[in-house]
Formats: structure tokens, C-alpha cells, sequence
């Protein structure tokens, strides 16, 4: 058996644009000004998303204020993505074979409607930052009720490949369609990385295939 890790926003769906909107509003209503832009958005994620902005100087409080407002202002109506439908019916497909989690520093409940609006029924939990900021420590929690199984991460960002990396996660995947430019994503030293999502699609076949 292995068990297998998803990230949410930019390997399943294309959000940076959409979710930076949405959380310079959210942090200026906080009266936070050090996230401007969408480039500001993926340079947070060169490491742990959180853990960045508190190098800048951001409270614990004040990450609490702007995620609670953050999942608020996402009900309104305005938010909109483009969703990778590959991605969920790949998820769905691995999730029927092997137990699959998503680890993901957007909001849980976000990502468990996205989930569920596109039919995938397989995932075991959603990790999001409401339960905790570091994906360190979410992937270690998860790990600990499979002691000895081999391990799998997916995500698209330096960060991922770095937090994973620490958790000791046994393969890396990177992909270069989602938050990052590529080379940012290739130095945080993956085991594979795929620029498209057709190549991730046949290495995860044969990936299923092998654990027959």
C-alpha cells in the first residue's frame, strides 16, 4: 500500500489570481499591508505559506483574523477558478486504491465543496490551515497513523517539495503548471516534476499499475 498526499491550489485548480484578490482584500481589511499582489503570493509560498508571513512581521492574531475573514468573503459569489477536471478525476482514481489526503494551506471547507462539486468521494480528510499552518506537521499527523507506509506528496510549489522534504516524505512530486514558476519549483528539489498534467496522469498509472 502507499499513502499518498494531494495539494489543492494550483495542482487541482488555478487560484493564485483568484485567491490573491481575495486575501489582499481580506488583509487589508486586517490593516496588514505586505501582500500586494499575486507575485507576493507566490513568494510566500517559497517556504510555508504561514511561517512567511510571520517573517514579515505578521501576528498569529492577525493570520487568525485574516483566515476567518478570508473564509468568509469566499461565500460571496465572486470567487471563481479554473478547475483542472484531470486532476479530480485522478484523485478520485488513486483515492479508490490507496488512502489519499489533501494537505493544503487554503480552507478546509473550500476545498472539501471543490471536492465535492466535482464528484470526487475518495479523499480521507482535508487539511487546510484552519486545523493547522504548517503542512510539516499535518502530513507528520497523518503519517503517524501509518506507521511504515510508504509515502507520496504532490504539490506545485518550492514550499511543498520543502515541507514535505522535512516530513520525510519518500517521493516528491512537483508539477509546473500551478503557483510558481518552474525553475522556483525545480529548486526545491523534487524526486519527479511534470510540466503538464497528461505526463502526470501516465507516471501515476504506471505508479498504480506497480503496486499491483
Amino acid at each position: 500500500m502507499a499513502l499518498i498526499f494531494f495539494d489543492y491550489d494550483g495542482v487541482m485548480v488555478d487560484s493564485l489570481e483568484a485567491e490573491a484578490n481575495y486575501y489582499i482584500e481580506s488583509c487589508q481589511e486586517v490593516g496588514v499591508e505586505a501582500v500586494k499582489n499575486k507575485a507576493d503570493m507566490a513568494r510566500l509560498s517559497e517556504s510555508n505559506f504561514y511561517e512567511s508571513l510571520r517573517s514579515l512581521g505578521i501576528s498569529d492574531d492577525d493570520i487568525k483574523k485574516i483566515n476567518g475573514i478570508y473564509a468568509r468573503v469566499k461565500k460571496d459569489g465572486r470567487f471563481s477558478v479554473t478547475v483542472f477536471p484531470e486532476m479530480f478525476q485522478l484523485i478520485q482514481e488513486v483515492g479508490t486504491r490507496f488512502p489519499v489526503y489533501v494537505i493544503t494551506s487554503n480552507i478546509s471547507e473550500t476545498v472539501e465543496n471543490s471536492l465535492k462539486e466535482h464528484g470526487v468521494t475518495a479523499v480521507r480528510e482535508v487539511l487546510g490551515a484552519d486545523k493547522e499552518t504548517s503542512k510539516e506537521k499535518k502530513i507528520l499527523s497523518v503519517m503517524d497513523k501509518y506507521p511504515g507506509e510508504r509515502t507520496l506528496f504532490l504539490g506545485d510549489t518550492k514550499g511543498d517539495m520543502v515541507e514535505s522534504a522535512a516530513a520525510g516524505i519518500n517521493i516528491r512530486l512537483g508539477v509546473t503548471w500551478g503557483w510558481q514558476r518552474r525553475e522556483v519549483v525545480l529548486s526545491g528539489d523534487p524526486d519527479y516534476y511534470f510540466d503538464a498534467i497528461s505526463d502526470l496522469v501516465a507516471w501515476f498509472h504506471g505508479f498504480l499499475d506497480a503496486q499491483k
